[in-house]
């Protein structure tokens, strides 16, 4: 099928080359009879390759619509080709159980083509019908018998492809119908996450372009009940093999995008001159700057010399006679003491003294006229 896929494209690019006559992708869908799904699931699976690049949108060529119409079975066999199953579906289309079918799909022997989280919140993974088809043309000792040794390892390890498978078919598309090498550059980006592109792009001017494009790879159509972290983890790198291939087709992609069209850079910037200062005329003459003009001009202090020390004459020894024969003054006596615990009283002056009320001695006098 990628056989078929690239030499149809090829083919479809020459004739647009050629001066053939293109449509439009609404128009493409009318001709061929499609819904918008399944318009939109044909060009993702590489069953009708489009042509164009640069700004415009792409179209499809005439030639590549009458190419699907005189195929084998036309529009029907084209709808069921990328008619999408699950697990289940998958078992029955092939003739296998369900945990033969399941341990295939895990261990890569067929790419999902879509995903999404159904009412139960279990995510549930899709396959084209006509691929899984293919695949039982191609590899019918794996339908029936033991398994192959590297299959049953797989399984027991419990190692899962099929993310891994579906962001190689996710990527393949992205970067097949990329405008640009800045497009192309930004689907790696994008499979690689922001903590590997920040390694592999140093440069913060060429990451903001690349975010512009793509933030985050695509996921199709995950349901609205697909959170944030499902979202991340299905579409960001894990396997090393496959980081390792990322990290080489961005570096090849942002080599043709630096060349082709580099990222414009904020211009340096330059130190500006201060302007010339104006100056006014003095009225004695001469020139000063305006901004001194009006200010009084104080001239610096002048700092005086300090005077030299002068040295202080040594003091004149006394005699040892007078030294030794100078009397010590008499201790003064000391006054007496009033007995402990009593304190002698002190005489009342004249004019301190208190006068004893009317009442007072009224009050004497009738208790001496009572008596």
């Amino acid at each position: 099928m990628a056989t078929k896929t690239g030499t149809a494209r090829v083919a479809g690019l020459a004739g647009a080359a050629g001066g053939a006559r293109t449509l439009t992708l609404n128009r493409a869908r009318e001709e061929l009879g499609l819904d918008f799904t399944e318009f939109e699931l044909a060009l993702h699976l590489g069953e009708i390759a489009t042509i164009g690049g640069g700004t415009d949108r792409p179209r499809v060529a005439e030639a590549e619509i009458a190419r699907v119409r005189a195929a084998a079975g036309g529009t029907p066999a084209l709808l069921a080709r990328i008619r999408l199953v699950n697990t289940t579906e998958g078992a029955e289309l092939l003739g296998i159980s369900r945990d033969r079918m399941l341990r295939l799909t895990r261990a890569g022997c067929v790419r999902p083509a879509r995903w999404y989280v159904n009412r139960y919140r279990a995510l549930v993974w899709l396959y084209p019908a006509g691929e899984l088809e293919a695949f039982a043309a191609g590899s019918p000792a794996l339908l029936a018998g033991r398994l192959p040794a590297a299959v049953r390892e797989s399984a027991d390890e419990g190692e899962d492809q099929r993310p891994r498978g579906w962001r190689s078919r996710r990527v393949a598309q992205l970067a097949r119908d990329a405008r640009d090498p800045w497009e192309e550059a930004a689907v790696w980006a994008a499979l690689l996450g922001p903590e590997m592109t920040e390694s592999a792009v140093p440069d913060p001017y060429e990451r903001s372009r690349l975010r512009r494009i793509h933030q985050v790879l695509p996921p199709g159509r995950p349901g609205p009940l697909a959170d944030g972290a499902l979202i991340a983890r299905l579409t960001t790198a894990d396997h090393p093999d496959e980081i390792a291939l990322g990290l080489v087709a961005l570096a090849d992609a942002l080599g043709r995008a630096r060349d082709l069209d580099p990222v414009p850079r904020p211009a340096p910037a330059v130190p500006q001159a201060p302007p010339p200062a104006r100056v006014v005329r003095k009225k004695g003459g001469g020139l000063v700057p305006a901004s001194a003009a009006g200010r009084a001009v104080v001239p610096a202090p002048v700092p005086l010399p300090l005077p030299a020390p002068v040295p202080l004459p040594a003091p004149a020894s006394a005699p040892a006679s007078v030294v030794a024969t100078a009397p010590l003054p008499a201790p003064a006596p000391a006054p007496a003491l009033a007995p402990a615990g009593r304190t002698a009283p002190a005489p009342w002056a004249a004019e301190d003294r208190p006068r004893r009320s009317l009442r007072r001695l009224l009050r004497g006098r009738r208790q001496v006229s009572d008596g």
